[in-house]
């Protein structure tokens, strides 16, 4: 288990007082709680606050999720902030969505993989078609670790049949192109793009592990002061915390960190 963040706050108030420090975050479940329904999700208040704050002080303030990048820019809407969205399958740039080289390619295995899993729908399940990628939702269900179980072997046929990766979250399994694009990737490239030295990654489920690492890997191989927390709650995957530099408690504990990073950032600049 990660220490907790604020065991850092003399590595995070270095790293928050450097003119080329960017924040990048998951969404639900680190600047949103989990809902039963996805669609009825949203930022806390406060965190909406602070990152409309740190938009201001910060060369980059990103969100990295598995929500399309088109369904991210409207759920987040704050002017200044960089969307991911797909995992990094996806951006919004300029008014309109950017898919990454080879998405395009693999629609038409994504189309029949969805024709075949429309028929496999139980109540309670929920498919979700973001167009890079598909997003079979089965919070709602009620047994949600039997359907899992169940049917994870037939997903897995499925995502074989048609040339797919099946991935998977917080009561959710996930179809994507196999492409070598995930939040790790998507953290890397924003990094660069921007010119960052140093940089902070939020995240709370399986899907961050990813961005955790290039985290770590980027810090260690001494191209970024990179670092990564794990937002601990009920239902977070014990693997996110353990491949995390540090943890924080809740999404009440991310409005926590997020205000002392923008009092840290501020003072800099004063």
């Amino acid at each position: 288990m990660a220490n907790h963040w604020e065991d850092y706050k003399k590595e995070l108030g270095t790293l928050a007082r450097r003119d080329d420090f960017g924040l990048v975050c998951d969404i639900d479940g680190t600047l949103a709680p989990i809902v039963e329904r996805p669609e009825e999700a949203a930022i806390t208040a406060r965190n909406r606050e602070l990152l409309n704050a740190l938009v201001q002080e910060l060369p980059l303030v990103a969100v990295v999720s598995g929500r399309g990048a088109a369904a991210l820019q409207d759920f987040v809407g704050i002017p200044g902030v960089v969307y991911a969205g797909n995992h990094g399958l996806d951006r919004w740039i300029d008014g309109k969505v950017r898919a990454a080289p080879g998405v395009a390619e693999h629609r038409p295995q994504l189309q029949q993989a969805l024709d075949v899993l429309q028929a496999l729908v139980e109540e309670g399940i929920e498919i979700e078609d973001k167009g890079a990628t598909l997003t079979l939702h089965y919070r709602r269900h009620a047994d949600p670790d039997g359907f899992a179980q169940r049917l994870a072997p037939t997903f897995a046929e499925i995502a074989d049949r048609y040339g797919l990766t099946l991935g998977g979250g917080r009561r959710v399994f996930e179809f994507r192109p196999p492409l070598a694009v995930d939040k790790g990737t998507a953290l890397r490239d924003l990094i660069a793009e921007h010119s960052l030295g140093a940089a902070l990654f939020i995240g709370d489920d399986i899907t961050d592990i990813a961005a955790l690492e290039m985290a770590r890997n980027l810090r260690e191989a001494g191209e970024c002061a990179a670092w990564g927390a794990a937002v601990q709650s009920e239902g977070a995957p014990a693997e996110v915390a353990a491949t995390a530099d540090f943890s924080v408690s809740e999404v009440s504990g991310v409005e926590d960190l997020l205000d002392w990073l923008l009092k840290a950032a501020s003072a800099s600049s004063t």
